[in-house]
């Protein structure tokens, strides 16, 4: 009979730190705490380490709820780990063994991920392994080892097969039962297998005739594909020659071909090159012709100007001469003036020497009648005077205008 030695607890609900309890195997190990400090975190590490399947059983929704979920001051976990330590407390019967044959170390880990291993003595194991290990000794999920609160009543209220099921494992025959269940199956699934094999050794059979018809297909078919590969490989020799013959001709004509296309490719340099002189010469012509085109019409828009200016100047010209016209008939007329001026300036000086010499005669008589017949001369040349006034100030019908004094220069 195995018994409990020791249980190593890390990251399982409550169990931050790494927590090792041993237990001396004989007597009643009581766990004494407060509500809610954690004693039935024990049992549950226990059932899960066993091979616990239900997160109900556990007091959990998820399976990844047994792992720490952290607090304020810790961070949570990512692995819970359970170690169950059990050994045989009776000697081994050979002396020369080692002090502790019988102990077993069982360990199961379950990550948040979701991944979980089982491991016997270190070494990786299944959970079937661990089942068939403590099959028959009342320890396991299921087994009377383990009783919860309120477990003792529901077994008693329970069916007659539900109470025998508890009976018979700590009886010891439930693991037997168990094989028995497990080799039924197996023989159940191994007469299975013999109908199916009994069914296609049938079907196999039938098909047998047919397989014999196909295998004689086959053979003539092997040979007629040797007798056909003979003919194939003969005809691809001579069309391989054929070929070859094509290909060595093809070859003086591939070299007669880079010949020329080497001919070729310095004719086409050569014709680049005469092709970007001729290029560079249209860009120096185009650009002299645009500067031609620049220039032309540079002289457009100056003759434009000049023919706008002599037009003008044309224009100032006509008036000019229309002017000069006027001035020169307007000479004519001042002249013509000036010459009746003269004749009337001879005709005054005559006058005035003839008015002279009555005064220097000194005669009274003569003198009051020279005045008289000076005045009565006045009065008759008065009229002289004005129409010569008249024709000073301005033209006859009373039209005044200056005379411009450019035309007196």
């Amino acid at each position: 009979m195995l018994q409990l030695k020791r249980v190593d607890i890390q990251g399982f609900k409550s169990f931050y730190d790494r927590t090792e309890m041993r237990f001396h195997g004989s007597g009643v190990t009581a766990i004494v705490g407060p509500n809610g400090c954690g004693k039935s975190n024990l049992s549950d590490a226990i059932s899960w380490v066993l091979g616990e399947q239900s997160a109900k059983s556990l007091r959990g929704s998820r399976m990844e709820d047994v792992i720490f979920a952290g607090t304020r001051e810790r961070k949570p976990l990512g692995l819970a780990q359970v170690t169950l330590t059990m050994a045989d407390p009776q000697p081994p019967l050979d002396p020369h063994a080692s002090h502790k044959p019988s102990e077993i170390t069982i360990t199961r880990r379950l990550y948040r991920s979701g991944e979980s291993e089982y491991l016997i003595d270190g070494k990786t194991a299944r959970l079937r392994d661990i089942q068939e290990l403590f099959m028959g000794t009342g320890l396991g999920p299921e087994s009377y080892a383990i009783i919860e609160q309120g477990r003792i009543g529901q077994i008693l209220s329970n069916k007659p097969a539900d109470r025998r099921a508890v009976i018979e494992e700590a009886a010891g025959i439930g693991k037997y039962k168990t094989r028995k269940r497990l080799a039924e199956s197996k023989l159940e699934s191994a007469k299975q297998n013999l109908a199916r094999v009994f069914d296609i050794l049938e079907e196999v059979g039938r098909q047998t005739t047919s397989l014999k018809r196909q295998a004689a297909k086959a053979k003539r078919y092997e040979e007629l594909r040797a007798d056909m590969l003979s003919h194939l490989r003969r005809a691809v020799g001579g069309r391989f020659r054929l070929l070859e013959s094509e290909a060595v001709k093809l070859a003086l004509d591939l070299n007669q071909a880079q010949t020329n296309f080497r001919n070729l490719s310095v004719e086409v340099q050569t014709k680049e090159q005469e092709y970007t002189r001729t290029q560079e010469s249209c860009y120096q012509v185009e650009a002299a012709l645009t500067e031609s085109r620049a220039r032309v019409a540079e002289l457009n828009l100056e003759s434009e100007r000049t023919r706008s200016r002599l037009a003008l100047q044309a224009k100032q010209i006509g008036a000019i001469e229309e002017r000069m016209t006027a001035g020169e008939t307007e000479t004519r007329h001042l002249d013509e003036l000036r010459e009746e001026y003269d004749r009337e300036l001879g005709e005054h000086e005559a006058w005035v020497a003839l008015l002279t010499h009555f005064d220097e005669a000194g005669d009274t008589g003569p003198a009051e009648t020279g005045d008289d017949d000076d005045r009565d001369t006045g009065q008759r040349h008065r009229p002289h005077h004005n129409a010569r006034d008249g024709q000073l100030r301005g033209h006859p019908g009373g039209d005044r205008r200056p005379v411009p004094r450019r035309r007196f220069e």
